[in-house]
This record gives structure tokens, C-alpha cells and sequence, in this order.
């Protein structure tokens, strides 16, 4: 995907990202890809030629804009996070946008794990002998959001990127199904249940108020 960046100056927009149920050494990719119009075959030519068809599934979202579903081996350091479970809230393997002058600049990678003290032991695990060690550059709380399955989760992020639930329509169920690799009605029960969740959350949000015990778990989002 940095090669998206280096040739297109494409932007990349990771929606969602998580091991293959059944292959816990495969990851699945949803990623949204911006560029100019002219340059979206040849990012589509040059995806194609990188990846296997059954691992590929691309939707064109609009003239500049592309749909990308991809299936590929799981990164040595995206074993580490899945392994201590932990979870990216942003992706290092992505294309960094530049800076005003021009100048590439690197990204915060930011990572959620259970409590505080697993900061440091995960970034431990991302050391390599003879690179500088990981560091840590911010820690703060993060509150949770949905229990969706990683299958509603991926059928909704999937859904909205498409333009299914935007009015008038850019997409079809038709469209969401192909981009999710899955027959209509298995696409349409996991968009029901994943919204039902949604909703069924949204509606006890209003007045309500957690604390965290001493002894209850306390999230966590590093940045590295």
C-alpha cells in the first residue's frame, strides 16, 4: 500500500482490518482508495498484479474513489498485536499524506490494549535486534464503542462506504454483496443485525454514565 502513495500520491482509508475467521494467518483489508480519475485503472491494473483474484475484489465508488477488499499473509507485526490482544486504530503499512511544505512525514501509529501496563510488553514485542526500540509517545483512556461480529462490523463499514445508506442510494444490496464476496440475503442479515446493534446502543447512550472501579477494566489507547 505505500507503493499507492510513492506512484499515485493516492490517499488510503483503512475501514477495516482483522484475521481471516478459519486462517488466523490470513488478514482481511477493507480500504478505500482516492486519486485522481485518470490514475484508477493503473491503481487497479497494479492491485491486480500484486494480489490473487480470489484474494481481490474491487468497486469503483466513484471517478476518483475505489473499493478495495483484499485477503493477504498477516504481518509478523500484526500477529504481536492480534496475539496480546490488542487492537490498531491506525494502520503503519498505510501511505502517509504529506506535510504543507511537500515533505513526507511519518505516522502515530495508535494502538488499544486492555490496561496501561500492557503498553509497554507490546512494544516490546515490535523491537527488532538492531532497530531503535518502540516508544511510547502518548497514553490516554478510550471508550469502546459497538459489539459488532467482525462480519456485521465489516458488512456495515462496507455498506456506508458504498453510499447504501445515503440519499438517494449509490449503491444497491447487489453492490454491497459483491464487494463483500457473499450472497444478497447473507449481506442484508448481517446489515440488519449489525444496525439493530447500532441503534439498540445509540438509544441507551442518552443520561447514562460508566465509572471505572478500581478492579474493572481500563482501556487503554497508545500511540507509538
Amino acid at each position: 500500500m505505500q507503493d499507492l502513495g510513492t506512484r499515485w500520491n493516492a490517499g488510503v482509508r483503512l475501514h477495516v482490518c482483522r484475521r481471516v475467521d478459519g486462517d488466523l494467518r490470513q488478514l482481511l483489508q477493507l480500504l478505500e482508495i482516492t486519486t485522481v480519475p485518470e490514475s484508477v485503472p493503473e491503481v487497479a491494473a497494479f492491485l491486480r498484479g500484486r494480489v490473487a483474484p480470489e484474494d481481490l475484489a474491487i468497486t469503483r465508488l466513484a471517478p476518483n474513489r475505489l473499493l478495495v477488499r483484499v485477503v493477504g499473509p498477516l504481518p509478523a507485526l500484526c500477529h504481536s498485536v492480534f496475539e496480546m490482544g490488542a487492537i490498531c486504530m491506525s494502520c503503519p503499512f498505510l501511505p502517509a499524506s504529506p506535510d504543507p511544505e511537500g515533505e513526507g512525514r511519518s505516522i502515530a501509529w495508535r494502538v488499544l490494549v486492555q490496561k496501561a501496563r500492557d503498553a509497554h510488553p507490546l512494544l516490546d514485542s515490535f523491537s527488532e535486534p538492531g532497530t531503535p526500540p518502540a516508544s511510547l509517545v502518548r497514553i490516554g483512556a478510550y471508550r469502546a464503542g459497538s459489539d459488532l461480529t467482525p462480519r456485521q462490523e465489516l458488512a456495515v463499514s462496507t455498506a456506508f462506504a458504498l453510499g447504501y445508506y445515503d440519499t438517494p442510494r449509490r449503491s444497491q444490496l447487489k453492490d454491497v454483496a459483491r464487494a463483500l464476496g457473499v450472497s444478497r440475503a447473507t449481506a442484508m442479515e448481517n446489515l440488519r443485525r449489525g444496525m439493530r446493534k447500532l441503534a439498540s446502543q445509540r438509544r441507551g447512550e442518552p443520561g447514562r454514565a460508566r465509572t471505572v472501579g478500581a478492579d474493572a477494566p481500563d482501556p487503554t489507547a497508545t500511540e507509538r
